[in-house]
């Protein structure tokens, strides 16, 4: 059985950025963070409403909406590829280089 490897993706314009967030590359990892996080705020700012039957839907969705796109920002941000680089120089992730392992 092959093993595949998902390459990371980096990008440099903001357009290039926006299609990674259209081809759905933040997803995974913004959907779990939004899951968690969006339960946790619906139940601590809307519990009693929503054990109520009074669910404000527009604010729960909010609960979830604003940890993803949170999520995204910072897993897009992590990727930018003067980050990206910026990073590898930091750990000494050049040719030649051990990877900053001693």
């Amino acid at each position: 059985m092959v093993k595949r490897v998902r390459a990371e993706a980096t990008w440099e314009s903001y357009g290039e950025a926006i299609g990674l967030f259209l081809r759905g590359a933040t997803f995974a990892t913004a959907a779990r963070i939004a899951l968690v996080v969006g339960t946790w705020l619906s139940l601590m700012n809307q519990g009693r409403a929503i054990v109520a039957g009074n669910a404000p839907w527009v604010k729960v969705a909010l609960n979830y909406l604003t940890p993803f796109v949170v999520a995204s920002l910072g897993y897009l941000a992590a990727r930018r590829r003067r980050n990206v680089e910026r990073l590898a120089a930091l750990l000494g992730d050049s040719p030649g280089s051990d990877g900053g392992v001693a």
